[in-house]
């Protein structure tokens, strides 16, 4: 009998999501995360929870760097 390799567990990531400044990241009691956009609050033209990863978005500002 042979193994078969190990393949590495591929983690999705937020995309633009994770270093914008209107974005809120939010981990469930599960360690699910998901992102909620600030600018849905005040245009309804952004979705609330965007599905990830966000490879484009007209909204997106780049948060400065701590």
């Amino acid at each position: 009998m042979t193994e078969t390799p190990q393949r590495p567990v591929v983690v999705p990531r937020g995309g633009l999501c994770e270093n914008c400044i209107h974005s809120v990241k939010i981990v469930s009691d599960r360690g699910s995360v998901f992102y909620r956009c600030e600018r849905a609050l005040s245009d309804s033209s952004y979705e609330k929870y965007p599905r990830l990863p966000v490879l484009a978005c007209r909204g997106y500002e780049e948060a400065a760097e701590a």
